[in-house]
């Protein structure tokens, strides 16, 4: 365990190695790709820096039980060194500082690691740390990590990117340490699951009359054309932590579209 500020910031000053999650196969990366991370990292950057100061109120009680089930299935201990990637306003980095731990929080958006950072000064949580980069851009050295969470983040990153993230949260591990991502997760329609969530949710969006319906037409957009909203099924994410090297992996509905998937890094 780290037990001293200056063995985190070790952490958070590493120079880019291979476990970066640029580095995981940047060399074979096709421009198109690369263009293409950019510009979602941009997107991702303008649009929660906007939203900043008005997301915690917008989150639903649904959100709220996935992130509470995440931190459930983390087995957060005091003295643990936790990674919580897209942190937002530090719903679980905060939390898992309450438990004990040692968390760095990462956004893309600096305004909403200031708000992180704020709240953790408010209530004397002196074991956060905030740290401004994009989840694609991301290096930390090889096995110093407990745990690397992320609630509702991952999908809107590229496929692509995904699984280099994944593989990447391997490599910052420690053997026995677990990656736990909770997340919206479903496919583009295809099964009948995926069209009964669809379903329900414009049910709900409808109800709301006209801010509702444009809320359809919006997320619509976003969906099909996987602009912002890239979920992936709950079985997908299994196959990246399987291809990764994690074990005991474990998938968990929480409500209609989202999950919480696990894995362990496989001891020594």
């Amino acid at each position: 365990m780290f037990r001293n500020r200056t063995e985190i910031e070790v952490i958070l000053n590493v120079p880019d190695d291979p476990h970066s999650v640029t580095a995981e196969g940047a060399s074979s990366a096709s421009w198109r790709k690369r263009q293409g991370t950019k510009i979602s990292i941009r997107t991702q950057r303008r649009k929660w820096t906007h939203r900043a100061d008005t997301w915690d109120r917008h989150n639903d009680v649904g959100m709220s039980k996935v992130a509470a089930k995440a931190i459930e299935m983390s087995d957060v201990k005091p003295g643990m060194v936790c990674v919580d990637l897209g942190c937002g306003g530090g719903r679980l980095a905060l939390e898992l500082a309450r438990h004990g731990a040692t968390v760095i929080g990462v956004d893309v958006s600096d305004a909403m690691v200031q708000r992180m950072q704020a709240q953790a000064k408010s209530e004397g949580l002196e074991t956060v740390t905030g740290m401004v980069s994009p989840i694609e851009h991301l290096s930390l050295p090889a096995g110093t990590v407990d745990l690397v969470i992320s609630n509702y983040a991952l999908h809107h990153l590229l496929d692509t990117d995904k699984a280099k993230v994944v593989n990447a949260a391997y490599g910052w591990l420690r053997p026995g340490g677990i990656l736990v991502n909770s997340d919206m997760m479903l496919g583009r329609g295809a099964t009948a699951q995926d069209r009964q969530v669809i379903a329900s949710k414009i049910k709900v969006m409808a109800k709301k009359g006209i801010p509702g319906y444009w809320r359809i037409l919006k997320n619509a957009g976003r969906y099909l054309f996987r602009v912002h909203e890239r979920p992936i099924t709950p079985e997908a994410w299994t196959r990246l932590y399987e291809a990764a090297g994690f074990k005991n992996i474990q998938s968990v509905n929480v409500v209609s579209e989202a999950n919480v998937v696990k894995g362990t890094k496989p001891a020594l």
